[in-house]
């Protein structure tokens, strides 16, 4: 059986691949719904006649979720890494039994 390895020569760990992409992909969604929870509330304050300094910070978070909502992008780049990394790992697990069964 072959193995998989970095660059340095280190062997590959699937987890050193799988933990930060799940974590990006988790901060990533975390945050839109954040900002969108912020918008609503903010929203409604507007709605009550709180006009004050509200409508610069709307101007100022419509365009960070703006923003936020673009990375629906990056979210698919590592959803398609990680979908890519776990092909690896079936892959290397397979050559593995075969290699064993010889």
């Amino acid at each position: 059986m072959e193995e998989l390895h970095w660059n340095g020569g280190a062997p590959l760990d699937p987890a050193s691949i799988i933990v930060p992409l799940a974590g990006m992909a988790t901060g990533i969604i975390l945050g839109i719904g954040f900002f969108k929870t912020v918008r609503h509330v903010i929203d409604r304050k507007l709605s009550r006649g709180d006009d004050g300094e509200l409508r610069g910070e709307i101007a100022d978070l419509q365009a960070r979720i703006e923003a936020l909502e673009g990375e629906h992008g990056r979210v698919d780049e590592l959803e398609d890494r990680l979908e890519f990394a776990e092909r690896l790992l079936i892959r290397g697990r397979e050559s593995g039994a075969a290699a064993g069964e010889r």
